[in-house]
């Protein structure tokens, strides 16, 4: 958990312009492990600046990825947002669209990153590893459903 006055110094050591509504963007995007859609960032910072809008959201998010702090992870319903820049691999659910870090297989990531890069001549700038499933929620409806009667 990264407090505001770290989150607060590494954005001014960035040169970002802070502002309480940037901070508390950035918070909540560097502070949840839930890779939060913009919809979903800006619900969470409007319970504490109501007047916040999407336009600062999406403005907010730009700057923090351009300064790498976040990662935008496109999906084809909607965007989602990574602070964990780090090679990793994401749990993607298939039913609620909810996405995670993976618990393991850090290190499997990174070493063939590492391996890609020191036998190619290809200029790596990111990689991204999602495997797609569902999730204990969505597993046990789904489960529930399959256990339910035909009528």
């Amino acid at each position: 958990m990264t407090t505001q006055d770290e989150l607060g110094a590494q954005l001014k050591t960035l040169g970002i312009r802070l502002t309480p509504q940037r901070l508390a963007i950035a918070e909540v995007v560097v502070n949840s492990g839930d890779h939060p859609s913009v919809k979903e960032i800006y619900g969470r910072v409007k319970e504490f600046f109501p007047y916040v809008t999407l336009a600062t959201v999406y403005s907010t998010l730009t700057v923090l990825e351009n300064a790498g702090i976040v990662r935008e992870l496109p999906f084809q319903k909607q965007s989602r947002y990574d602070a964990n820049l780090s090679p990793h691999a994401n749990q993607v659910c298939v039913g609620c669209g909810s996405v995670h870090d993976a618990e393991v297989g850090q290190e499997m990531v990174a070493d063939l990153r590492k391996r890609l890069e020191d036998s190619t001549d290809f200029q790596f700038t990111g990689q991204r590893v999602d495997f797609y499933g569902w999730c204990p929620n969505c597993a046990n409806r789904r489960d529930r459903r399959s256990d339910t009667p035909a009528e």
